[in-house]
């Protein structure tokens, strides 16, 4: 993977994680709104801050993945009888 294909996948899963967090943050408005007890509030707010930990774990397993896909195509591409697709 060269760092063109990295960066614009970088980017796809920052934008995934992101869309993730503003969904998250969204419900939780909601569920603010028309939740009557104190307890289904509190489940609303902790609900949303799991879903925005897991986006940013993934959001980070992604980049690590991309990360190694580059790796693996530049070792890849130094090996004799390999041109990287020149």
């Amino acid at each position: 993977m060269n760092a063109g294909k990295e960066t614009a996948a970088n980017f796809t899963a920052s934008a995934k994680a992101g869309m993730v967090k503003t969904k998250a943050t969204i419900d939780e408005k909601v569920e603010l709104m028309t939740a009557k007890d104190p307890a289904q509030k509190e489940a609303a707010t902790i609900k949303k801050d799991v879903r925005i930990t897991q986006a940013n774990i993934e959001e980070k397993a992604a980049h690590a993945r991309n990360a190694a896909t580059k790796v693996a195509g530049n070792v890849a591409s130094a090996l004799p009888g390999h041109d990287a697709g020149h």
